[in-house]
């Protein structure tokens, strides 16, 4: 069998397949198209989308250094809703939640579109409808708190974050 510059032969060829490492060849480079093709269809992706969703869930705020410190608690859901309960104050609220960049930082913004109109559990009236909220976020402790920065950087930490429950 003549092979021409730059074809291997035919892998159906005995010939082609014992001077191409054999059946073990044949079978590994097989193995090697399957696993280019799983990575391709999105199979290897299953981690990732873990990763990005790990702010899903119910967090409590913890903020020891402020002297008119209540409870708090933040229920983010996988859809974009988030629903944060100061009692008796409670408000309903679209979010985006993303990566910054290359950084360890994401970006957390949201828009109140529900709000029951009462005070916080500060007995002040902090929250408005249609306001709109920016805040970076930066997890720590294997993803079970989330830390709260005014910008994405270290020294602008604005002391409190949410521990997941």
């Amino acid at each position: 069998m003549k092979l021409m510059r730059g074809y291997r032969g035919d892998a159906r060829d005995p010939d082609t397949l014992k001077s191409h490492g054999g059946l073990a060849g044949f079978i590994a480079l097989k193995l090697y198209f399957a696993l280019i093709f799983l990575s391709i269809s999105g199979f290897t992706n299953t981690s990732n989308k873990e990763v990005e969703n790990h702010h899903i869930g119910s967090w409590d705020l913890v903020a020891d250094y402020v002297a008119d410190y209540c409870d708090e608690t933040y229920e983010l859901r996988d859809e974009g809703t988030q629903t944060v309960i100061r009692h008796p104050e409670i408000s309903v609220g679209k979010y985006t939640f993303k990566k910054f960049g290359d950084t360890d930082f994401y970006v957390w913004a949201y828009t109140v579109i529900e709000y029951n109109n009462k005070p916080n559990c500060n007995g002040t009236f902090d929250t408005h409808l249609g306001e709109k909220i920016l805040a970076y976020v930066k997890f720590k402790n294997n993803y079970t708190e989330m830390h709260i920065y005014s910008w994405p950087n270290e020294e602008a930490h604005i002391g409190g974050y949410l521990i997941k429950r």
